[in-house]
């Protein structure tokens, strides 16, 4: 019996030019014919302040919730949330842009992600948001 890969979201804090130095480095070490290993996926912010804002606490109950009860409506999920319609329905939206969450064939949105990791670097960057 295989096990089933875990499927893994880094979201991090970088500059974006350190993240376009790592999308060269690695398409130089394709070209070259050398063998990348695939990465967990990423979403990357360019600061604390955007990131922090982006996955309010809000957001990170809705995901939580549904990654714990499963593929939902967004009127569903409203209602067991306890939240207005109109701000459940904001919040997926972005959250689907972003990739955090996804649609069945029936519209419901569930969590794709069996794992979330939020890397937050305690440096200078972080001090301009607080």
């Amino acid at each position: 019996m295989t096990k089933k890969k875990r499927r893994r979201i880094r979201i991090t804090m970088r500059p974006y030019a350190e993240i376009m130095e790592d999308v060269i480095a690695t398409c130089e070490r394709i070209e070259k014919g050398e063998r990348v290993e695939p990465q967990d996926t990423e979403l990357n912010f360019t600061d604390a302040a955007h990131l922090l804002s982006t996955l309010s606490e809000k957001r990170m109950e809705l995901l939580m919730f549904l990654h714990e009860h499963g593929a939902l409506n967004i009127r569903q999920l409203a209602k067991k949330l306890e939240r207005d319609y109109s701000n459940v329905h904001t919040d997926v939206k972005l959250l689907l842009k972003l990739g955090l969450l996804a649609t069945d064939k029936e519209n419901k949105v569930f969590v794709p992600w069996d794992e979330l990791t939020i890397e937050l670097p305690l440096g200078s960057s972080l001090k301009r948001a607080v």
